[in-house]
């Protein structure tokens, strides 16, 4: 079982390390802001989390570490994108597999009926689990390939 927090719950210290999970050279290469990110930046961001309604961002962890985050952005009635980053440290694991299946398995109950992601072309990698986990192909563009789960 992973301790799923809401960034808005997490302490300073989880904090700086879920930014410094974030600003690996290893995960930004994936993400569609590859920029660093700033502590200040960061914690404002997580500020703004508190007013918003369509956005959800947690920390997972197992045994007290960072094994991973997930977001959500809310695009229409019961659809959202996810976004997930998983701990470099865990990779090959079978980890985070279980803990996002842990999220998914409870999302339908905040009324969630469809996850959207989107995969860099040359992740196959990401490609290769988004498949495993159930997520279709929706189409593709030349970044990126757009899938859907239905839960």
């Amino acid at each position: 079982m992973y301790k799923i927090l809401n960034y808005i719950d997490c302490n300073i210290e989880q904090h700086r390390e879920i930014l410094r999970m974030r600003n690996l050279d290893a995960i930004r290469k994936w993400m569609v802001n590859q920029e660093l990110i700033s502590e200040d930046g960061h914690l404002n961001f997580v500020n703004g989390l508190r007013n918003q309604t369509d956005r959800k961002y947690y920390a997972v962890y197992k045994d007290d570490i960072l094994v991973g985050t997930y977001n959500l952005t809310k695009k229409s009635e019961g659809v959202w994108e996810r976004g997930i980053i998983a701990n470099p440290i865990m990779q090959g694991k079978g980890e985070t597999e279980k803990w996002e299946r842990q999220i998914l398995n409870s999302l339908s109950k905040e009324g969630i009926s469809t996850i959207n992601a989107k995969v860099k072309q040359d992740n196959l990698r990401s490609i290769r689990y988004h498949i495993k986990l159930g997520f279709r192909e929706t189409n593709s563009d030349n970044e990126y390939i757009h899938f859907k789960l239905t839960l």
